[in-house]
């Protein structure tokens, strides 16, 4: 392919870098007054870092590092208004918070916007392109069967409707995954005249068909020209998953909204919230890791991360006593489904039962036990047993959050759509630049 292809690709990226860049900077100059005053009303060019990252570093879920390498935007001042002008990069500026402005030494070593994204191009292998391979559907298989009248269940993603068919003697093909209790009915009824299936032999073909569903695999096709049916990638199949999840939720939230008694609309906020959050925590923390190996990639999206991060901070975490953080919110989430779910027993404390006056005599007192062995250690009753099973009940924490943190967590589930929707975008204009 020509210099000037290539040239023409590495420009498309540029573009969406000065573009997203500009955004987060204007969004930035609003929000934190030092940018204004580093700029405005000054006769001079102030260098911005913007950090590589925005979402609070936890160690439990943020398996990587922190990039060094970031974006150094070039402001001046038009008016009352912060410009931004050329977009450099540069490696190993400490950035403790969202951004920095930096001293004319820290600038002596910037690297220009072309060249940082030639040199983050050349180094970004092929891995992270696993998410946008074509996903070409399940893989044939087949197990054999012991029992007299099957011999075989395959996995036939070809098979023609019906889903679940016998195609020889003794061979049962099914076109996807379905329930076993579905597989057994229709080999029940098919082997009917011939005295249908025994207990064993359903016990035999629901454990091989347990391992058949277990060994199932989706090939993906790495991309090789290019990505021309980005919906059929894997992060592609993943996108429209979550913007699912995001419009059932909304419709839910909504009818909540209108009877915020209605302990269904809530249960069905809960379950979608949860769905949600447990799938797409792991999800932001992978685009995270992706971006902290391949800076390029959080330049493209740098827009997106920040709305994100900007939704994120508006759920009411000062209301809820927690902290900005993202196993915080799976908590919240998480205690707030629970309760509703795992709520059985008409009790929201712990109930204490004074028996000063009761005749619960003490059997005996162990003491001295060996160093670290608990098991028997302490006061013992003569009913010791009724003890230890009225002691195992207990009861889901009482953690309820507000329609508001609700309503907040919609723009979260939203932003986090976004993001993903533009990491695909990005991912296939970098495959794109690379290839041509």
């Amino acid at each position: 392919m020509s210099q000037n292809v290539r040239s023409v690709a590495n420009t498309q990226i540029e573009n969406k870098i000065l573009s997203a860049v500009d955004s987060v900077v204007q969004q930035m100059a609003s929000v934190f007054d030092e940018i204004g005053r580093a700029t405005i009303g000054r006769n001079t060019t102030t260098y911005l870092a913007i950090n590589s990252s925005f979402l609070s570093r936890e160690k439990q879920i943020f398996k990587t590092n922190q990039s060094q390498r970031r974006i150094v935007v070039e402001l001046s001042a038009t008016g009352k208004k912060v410009s931004v002008g050329r977009i450099s990069a540069c490696d190993d500026t400490s950035v403790k918070n969202h951004y920095k402005v930096l001293s004319t030494k820290e600038t002596a070593h910037l690297i220009s916007l072309t060249d940082a994204v030639a040199q983050e191009l050349a180094t970004v292998g092929d891995l992270i392109f696993v998410l946008i391979g074509t996903m070409k559907g399940l893989r044939p298989d087949a197990h054999k069967v012991e029992t007299a009248s099957v011999k075989e269940l395959r996995l036939l993603p070809s098979l023609p409707d019906p889903d679940i068919q016998r195609i020889a003697p003794g061979v049962y093909a099914i076109k996807k995954i379905v329930p076993p209790e579905d597989l057994l009915e229709v080999i029940a009824r098919d082997l009917e005249k011939e005295g249908g299936l025994s207990l064993e032999s359903s016990r035999a073909i629901a454990d091989v068909y347990d391992r058949l569903s277990d060994a199932a695999i989706t090939d993906v096709v790495l991309p090789t020209a290019g990505v021309h049916h980005p919906d059929d990638t894997v992060l592609g199949k993943i996108l429209a998953s979550l913007r699912n999840q995001a419009d059932e939720y909304k419709e839910a939230l909504k009818k909540l909204e209108e009877l915020p008694d209605d302990s269904k609309s809530l249960n069905e906020v809960l379950r979608l919230a949860y769905n949600f959050s447990s799938d797409t925590v792991p999800l932001i923390s992978l685009f995270t890791s992706i971006c902290d190996l391949k800076p390029l990639v959080f330049w493209c999206t740098i827009k997106q991360h920040w709305a994100l991060y900007r939704a994120f901070a508006a759920l009411p975490w000062s209301a809820l006593g927690r902290k900005e953080k993202l196993s915080e919110y799976q908590s919240i989430v998480s205690n707030a489904r629970s309760y509703a779910f795992h709520h059985v027993l008409p009790f929201d404390s712990t109930v204490e039962v004074d028996l000063s006056q009761a005749n619960v005599r003490a059997d005996k007192i162990r003491l001295f036990l060996p160093f670290r062995e608990t098991r028997g250690r302490g006061v013992h009753m003569k009913d010791q047993q009724l003890v230890d099973v009225l002691a195992e009940f207990s009861r889901a924490k009482l953690r309820p959050a507000s329609t508001s943190f609700w309503k907040a967590n919609l723009r979260v589930m939203e932003q986090a759509c976004q993001l993903a929707e533009h990491i695909l975008d990005a991912l296939v204009l970098i495959h794109h630049s690379r290839k041509t």
